[in-house]
């Protein structure tokens, strides 16, 4: 094998090996999506984009609040989505959080109402 070659698989190897190796980061619902009988069935972290599919028991609306997390719990970043659900209905939802959000610095996603 060429000697020039071999450096550059290495780190081609160590690369992939890396990014297969992130921890997939949770998401979770508030307390408030709780009582109103909302269920998460699906989740996707994609960069800044977060995917949920949510099914209500009830009819429900309001405006939901995702917040990214640090390790110590403390919020980083936010992103909104109005909500309309009727009773017995699921959706798809996606929170765009802003380009300045630092992703490595997020250990998890929290859904929830926003307080009013």
């Amino acid at each position: 094998m060429n000697s020039t070659i071999r450096p550059i698989l290495f780190l081609f190897f160590v690369l992939l090996l890396t990014s297969c190796l992130e921890k997939e980061k949770p998401v979770l619902l508030g307390s408030s999506l709780v009582e109103k009988k909302l269920s998460m069935t699906s989740s996707k972290v994609d960069s800044l984009k977060v995917d949920i599919y949510l099914t209500s028991e009830n009819e429900v609306s309001g405006e939901l609040l995702a917040k990214a997390l640090n390790a110590q719990g403390q919020e980083i970043g936010r992103s909104k989505q109005l909500l309309a659900l009727q009773k017995d209905d699921a959706k798809l939802i996606s929170f765009t959080f802003d380009s300045n959000l630092e992703l490595e610095q997020v250990s998890k996603y929290m859904i929830d109402f926003r307080k009013e």
